[in-house]
């Protein structure tokens, strides 16, 4: 059997998601706006978003997160030969769960279990515009799981280690060319793997009110295998494609979630108001990513420098009254391209988001501890981008006139 190697880029934008590896949908319920990952450490969450923080949780706690995503886009296409623009607009709504349980098994070590990245993500741009011989739609999903320890070595410092599993599955689909005068034919390909890795979490408490958090995260690499399927072919281009082994080739995607670092502060100033600040760096640069390109059967070697992805957030709490908290955030991300070396997989750019929350307190002794509801807005940036040499239609411009996302966060602790 023969098999076709290609690297692809991981998008999640989110998103973002998730935001890549560093952030996933479960990093976006940390706090509005992903405010708050590394050292706040208040509910089983931390789980994922910083293992060494399960030492602060002195009891037995679930904590269970609700998401739902919609994203909304607009693109703007101009191409070689092609009368004025072509307007390509894709919604869509995504639902991300979460469910995170942590236990203490002594006074030193802790234990917990949660999901690692729940999360989907891609792109549609249709089978009529210019670039479908290139991309049709793409899209990637993960469904992960991070076993977790926690050792308080002191009143101050506590570590903690992950272990990172995921199931990634990928889908690809473009249009390929049966010849002049032809109505084209389909190309899909659907593709899945496993990818395991680390992760490793420090917190320090200075103080009962002030604490600090880093978290490193292992590069994931995962080769996702599938074999491509083809449909309304003409007689010829079938018999082409079978003749250079396209049609029988097992494909193997190969796809990697870069390694990423995020250190984080937390303070309670006693007065009922409180902060969080993160930075994170994404290592982004190491990349690459291969494309295919169906109809002529070739494949072509996307050569685009990419760059690391630096970030930050900030969230502030107030208390209102001992049962009642609100709660804002802001962040931004830099690209991790620039705006002449984007691709169709790769439309990433500067992004921002900003969100507000409510948090509630019940008794103690009810088994409904807490509920929060956040909503936070995220602006992906125009992600200009352009293409030369096009299959069939030469070069082709395209921007985004609307690119954003609104997210709403229901999570409880039990």
């Amino acid at each position: 059997m023969k098999y076709a190697k290609i690297g692809l880029i991981i998008v999640f934008v989110l998103v973002l998601t998730g935001f890549f590896n560093g952030m996933s949908s479960s990093a976006l319920a940390a706090g509005p706006a992903f405010s708050g990952i590394t050292a706040s450490a208040d509910t089983a969450e931390t789980v994922y978003l910083n293992p060494s923080g399960m030492t602060r949780l002195k009891r037995p706690s679930f904590y269970v997160s609700s998401m739902i995503l919609y994203t909304e886009s607009s693109t703007e296409i101009t191409a070689e030969g092609v009368e004025g623009k072509q307007k390509l607009e894709d919604d869509s709504v995504y639902f991300l769960p979460g469910l995170y349980y942590s236990r203490p098994l002594s006074d030193r070590w802790y234990v917990g279990i949660g999901p690692n990245a729940a999360s989907g993500f891609g792109t549609t741009y249709g089978d009529n515009w210019p670039g479908r011989y290139i991309l049709d739609e793409w899209s990637m999903y993960f469904i992960g799981i991070v076993p977790s320890v926690a050792y308080r070595v002191n009143n101050k410092l506590s570590l903690g280690a992950s272990a990172s599993v995921n199931y990634t599955g990928y889908n690809l689909k473009k249009a390929v060319f049966n010849g002049p005068g032809a109505s084209d034919g389909n190309f899909e390909l659907e593709a899945n793997g496993w990818a395991v890795g680390g992760v490793f979490g420090l917190l320090y408490e200075f103080t009962p009110q002030t604490r600090f958090g880093i978290v490193y995260r292992s590069e994931l690499e995962a080769s996702n295998e599938g074999n491509p399927d083809f449909s309304d072919l003409t007689p010829e281009r079938r018999a082409l494609l079978d003749q250079v082994g396209i049609l029988d080739q097992k494909i193997s995607v190969d796809t990697n979630q870069p390694q990423s670092l995020i250190a984080g502060i937390f303070h309670d100033f006693g007065n009922g108001w409180s902060i969080s600040f993160d930075a994170m760096w994404l290592d982004f640069s190491n990349w690459n990513i291969d494309n295919i390109t169906i109809g002529d059967t070739e494949i072509n070697k996307d050569s685009t420098d990419y760059q690391d992805i630096w970030g930050s957030s900030l969230g502030v709490t107030y208390a209102w009254k001992p049962d009642w908290t609100f709660r804002g955030g802001f962040l931004y991300l830099s690209s991790g391209v620039e705006d002449e070396n984007r691709t169709l997989f790769t439309r990433l750019d500067a992004m921002w988001a900003l969100g507000f929350g409510v948090d509630h307190q019940f008794n103690e002794r009810r088994f409904l501890k807490s509920l929060a509801v956040d909503i936070t807005y995220f602006q992906f940036g125009d992600g200009e981008f352009k293409i030369n040499d096009a299959p069939l239609v030469g070069d082709i411009e395209g921007e985004y006139d609307k690119n954003f996302g609104l997210a709403l966060s229901i999570s409880i602790t039990l």
